[in-house]
């Protein structure tokens, strides 16, 4: 009988001595470690864990480790349990040597798992992603997840507070959260690796190779079963829920907020900060289009819609929109003609980049944007193309946007990337009224007329989505008000060709089509000004009745300027003097009197 020989134990700590490549990247983790004793590194992320065996298993198969523990110096469990040394000092052995050292640490486990299996490498974008991680470690450790946390405590108490209008208590939130995301943006390139759930690696293994035993398994058992066998090690981690794109939502969110604050009162900005709303809102739209172009949404391994961030990208756009509407009438009340209305609003819109202190938050955020945005073209872009690329934002919210009847921590963990999202008060009627209102603001002070009517209409379809809600009773006056602007921007709109000819004299244009449009619209407005009137008793509508009365008056007497019967005429022109008073009157008159004139 023949024994095997026992191999001979090479003496513990020659292995130091020898150089060592440079280790290569391994596996992609979001576990977090704090940083050990004596480490000036920043919040190091531990690439291992507690289930490193099994991610070795996972990309090493059983003929390599067969192959390569003649030439190691024993197994994995052996080196880690060798020498009394620390990880700090396992750390700098490894990279002592003529060897070039690595950028990054690394712990003997990797070093283990990299000689085993020189021939396997991880996928490109799990190398990608390591380094990125293994970047974090050479930074600041003041940001973790402890941190993050309070950060979404800190953003969902500043957009509480902002939507019950204490502004007192909600722009100092606002600038904290605005602090505290600096500080990440200048720990992590990309803060999502403290809380996104990691990739899924495809299997190394064809499917095709099944065991016979196994695949009987696999096609007569229940099949949930099989899957939850096959499933890989990275995938029986615990999800976190949260989107990639959760910190670049709050960033770009509380800047928009910030920024409407300011567009109403500019002196609240101090010492520092910008005091013109557009640099907070282009600073959003650089936020959100980085966050847009993360790793983890332009490989395609997240399939989930993060639609809050959607809206109020959408709504930035048209905040954007109004304000070069504004600048537009401001030129034209100076007298400026189209040219230098254009350089005006070219250099206005920031076509050169500030310089911004290097300690600026909006430093920060224009050193990671993509280098060619988006936003980059907005310079001479009009209202209305900056009203389209806002609808293109809107329509994928709205899409995603969680419905009433569907629960909502189901969609707030899949489709929302904001934390506390019932803190929040969420409600899709609220969400699509701000929309469509915010949209009907500015088309009502377009100059086109073609393009007041569009986006009017656009309004008008929203309003009329949200009687599908569940919740359409307490929305129903202002609803109803709403859709009656639309109806008259929709109708006066096409006024404005008729009136060229009548004031020329020419009365036959009442006969057109266009002019039967207009009458129409006209008409729907007046029916929704009467029906939200006759709501009054409602305690929605009632902040609104000073604006209804002159809206059902102009609508009134729009309508009998268009009017080619003279009786219809007259009553109509009564109808508008008793909503609107004694200035209507005069108003009607004065039209009545050139159209009996022609």
């Amino acid at each position: 009988m023949t024994t095997t020989p026992i191999p001979r134990k090479r003496p513990r700590g020659l292995w130091k001595g020898r150089s060592t490549p440079a280790p290569q990247p391994v596996l992609f983790s979001h576990n977090l470690a704090k940083a050990a004793p004596g480490c000036t590194t920043p919040l190091s992320t531990s690439t291992h864990g507690s289930e490193p065996d099994e991610i070795e298993d996972f990309y090493f198969d059983d003929d390599d480790d067969d192959c390569t523990r003649s030439s190691t110096s024993g197994s994995s469990k052996r080196r880690r349990c060798s020498g009394p040394e620390t990880e700090d000092e396992s750390f700098t052995a490894l990279s002592n040597g003529p060897s070039r050292p690595s950028p990054f640490p690394v712990s003997s486990e990797d070093s283990d798992a990299h000689s085993r299996s020189p021939s396997r490498r991880p996928s490109l974008m799990a190398s990608m992603v390591t380094v990125v991680e293994r970047h974090t470690q050479t930074v600041s450790t003041h940001c973790g997840h402890d941190e993050w946390e309070k950060l979404k405590d800190t953003f969902a108490r500043a957009a509480e507070h902002y939507e019950s209008d204490d502004i007192s208590v909600a722009l100092p939130l606002l600038r904290q959260v605005i602090h505290e995301c600096h500080r990440f943006l200048l720990d992590y390139p990309d803060p999502s690796i403290l809380f996104a759930d990691p990739p899924i690696l495809p299997q190394p293994s064809p499917q095709t190779l099944t065991p016979s035993d196994e695949r009987l398994s696999r096609d007569w058992d229940d099949g949930e079963d099989y899957l939850s066998r096959r499933r890989s090690p990275t995938a029986r981690r615990r999800k976190s829920g949260e989107l990639p794109t959760a910190f670049h939502a709050i960033l770009g969110i509380t800047l928009f907020l910030f920024g409407n604050l300011i567009a109403q009162d500019a002196k609240l900005a101090v010492d520092g900060e910008p005091t013109t709303p557009t640099a907070y809102w282009l600073a959003a739209l650089d936020v959100f289009e980085t966050g847009e172009n993360l790793p983890s949404r332009t490989t395609g391994s997240s399939d989930a819609e993060d639609w809050r961030m959607a809206i109020v990208w959408g709504r930035t756009l048209v905040c954007l929109a109004d304000e070069r509407v504004t600048r537009s009438l401001k030129a034209e009340k100076k007298g400026k003609t189209d040219d230098e209305y254009d350089l005006d609003m070219f250099g206005s819109f920031m076509t050169e980049e500030p310089n911004w202190p290097t300690d600026s938050p909006f430093h920060a955020i224009a050193q990671r944007r993509p280098p060619v945005t988006r936003r980059m073209s907005l310079s001479m872009a009009s209202a209305n193309d900056l009203m389209v690329l806002a609808m293109d934002q809107f329509s994928r919210g709205i899409f995603h946007m969680p419905h009433a009847q569907h629960h909502h921590n189901h969609h707030f963990n899949c489709t929302s990337s904001l934390p506390s999202a019932e803190s929040l008060s969420f409600s899709r009627p609220k969400e699509l009224f701000t929309i469509a209102s915010e949209v009907l603001g500015v088309a009502e002070r377009l100059d086109v007329a073609s393009e007041r009517q569009y986006w009017s209409s656009w309004a008008d379809s929203v309003f009329n989505q949200m009687k599908m809600e569940a919740d359409m009773d307490a929305w129903r006056g202002s609803i109803t008000l709403a859709r009656g602007r639309c109806w008259l921007i929709m109708g006066s709109s096409q006024v404005e060709e008729l009136e060229v000819a009548l004031d020329a004299g020419d009365t036959s244009v009442l006969n057109s089509e266009l002019a039967e449009e207009a009458r129409e619209g006209l008409a729907m407005a007046i029916s929704f000004f009467e029906r939200a009137k006759g709501s009054a008793s409602s305690t929605t509508i009632e902040p609104d009745l000073a604006e209804l009365q002159p809206l059902l008056a102009e609508a009134l007497l729009t309508l009998a300027n268009l009017t080619v019967d003279h009786n219809k005429r007259e009553e109509l022109y009564s109808r508008a003097q008793a909503e609107g008073g004694e200035q209507v009157v005069l108003d009607w008159r004065d039209e009545d009197v050139s159209m009996d004139e022609s």
